[in-house]
């Protein structure tokens, strides 16, 4: 998810290995370190370097729970921390980020878990006692979700997958060094840049146009042209550019102005992901496809056509050989980046996750306003059958959402 450029991170591009000298000139007062238990030579290196002596908290890469959150704040409490580094993919990222906002306003916890009922997003009000928050700086691990520069985090509640949003959720300080990004995967370094190219595509489909839509169109086809030769040749100066163009989603002026509700694919896979146990863009690959078919097909309440044909021609100006259905077309490069979809899906797993996104995201909530579960039901059908073949279904009621506006989007 995205803030409508209300946040201030200071951004730090290094090369390979920089940042263990680094970091520590840009912490402040007493520091520690939280970091992904998988990533024990990054540690070391940390901590033989700028950050060396400072108290360490290792997480495993899981979603964050309230449980989470107590160890991560019992941590900053018990060290008497003023500043939290972190390193580690988006959920590592998202604990630290959480954790010391609801350090610095403990009466926060309560209001996420008594409104995760209401709603799918969660603005946090007000911080009491900002002063207390410890500053953050961020390390990302891996690509696709830039949580180093965002003001949002996610949370997994007793009632589901919620996305909280405060303007002090963003990184104090944002850190990218390639060396960090090495032991990741290849295929996981694509799946990260295909998830931020549909925060970008997907916004576009559901905003009206703006004067900002060559921003966008440029880092569309940046990320394309990136993916294309990652696909075929692997560099770490490759990684580190994924990661920029990633951050550069949430910190740039592509999204400048948009709905910030406009990209739906992502309220249906996070249901999706949250109820399957599997990973955000196995979710989204397996959404984003149909999706895209309704907006081709005339459902305006997923996104707008002629904005859709739009922006898939500039990818096409990349990229010529991806069909000129966008839908096709987005298909087919999922499948040439790597990205798995589910094969199978039962019906208990499809009536639970369209009824969870219409409670948390549906109705008179702007996100998926004028969508019904019979076609998130849809969707997913057509999305976990072989060939995607199309049984006709009434439009979804209602228009996009095309406003703009700050607040949150994917």
């Amino acid at each position: 998810m995205i803030a409508d450029r209300t946040w201030n991170t200071r951004c730090v591009i290094l090369d390979h290995g920089v940042s263990a000298r680094y970091v520590g000139a840009l912490t402040r007062g007493r520091t520690g370190l939280v970091v992904d238990n998988a990533l024990p030579e990054h540690r070391e290196r940390l901590l033989a370097g700028g950050l060396k002596g400072v108290p360490v908290l290792g997480l495993d890469a899981m979603p964050v729970t309230r449980e989470t959150l107590r160890k991560v704040g019992h941590f900053i409490r018990e060290k008497g921390l003023q500043t939290v580094v972190g390193l580690g993919g988006g959920s590592v990222l998202d604990a630290v980020k959480l954790a010391a906002v609801f350090t610095a306003d403990p009466t926060l916890a309560n209001f996420a878990e008594v409104h995760a009922k209401r709603s799918g997003l969660l603005v946090l009000p007000p911080i009491r006692n900002i002063e207390e928050r410890p500053k953050t700086v961020l390390l990302p691990s891996t690509v696709g979700t830039g949580a180093e520069v965002s003001g949002v985090a996610c949370l997994d509640t007793a009632v589901g997958r919620r996305l909280i949003a405060s303007p002090h959720l963003s990184g104090d300080v944002a850190v990218l060094d390639g060396g960090h990004l090495a032991t990741l995967p290849r295929h996981l370094v694509l799946e990260g840049l295909l998830e931020a190219f549909l925060r970008v595509a997907g916004t576009l489909t559901g905003s009206s146009a703006s004067r900002f839509d060559d921003d966008a169109y440029s880092l569309m086809q940046r990320m394309i042209r990136l993916g294309l030769r990652l696909a075929h040749v692997d560099a770490p100066e490759m990684r580190l550019a994924a990661a920029r163009l990633s951050m550069e989603t949430h910190t740039g002026w592509s999204l400048t102005g948009r709905n910030p509700y406009g990209a739906k694919h992502w309220y249906v896979a996070n249901e999706l992901a949250y109820v399957m146990g599997v990973r955000k863009m196995t979710a989204t690959a397996t959404v984003i496809g149909p999706i895209w078919e309704e907006i081709v097909n005339g459902a305006a309440a997923w996104g707008d056509r002629g904005r859709l044909d739009e922006l898939w021609a500039a990818v096409r100006e990349v990229e010529p050989t991806l069909a000129s259905n966008p839908a096709s077309g987005i298909n087919e490069l999922t499948r040439h980046w790597g990205i798995a979809k589910l094969p199978t899906l039962s019906e208990e797993a499809l009536m639970q996750t369209s009824v969870a996104a219409i409670q948390s995201w549906g109705g008179v909530l702007p996100m998926l306003r004028g969508i019904d579960v019979a076609q998130i039901q849809h969707v997913l059908r057509v999305g976990t059958t072989e060939g995607g073949s199309r049984t006709e279904l009434a439009m979804p009621k209602g228009q996009p959402t095309s406003g703009r506006g700050e607040g949150v989007s994917t």
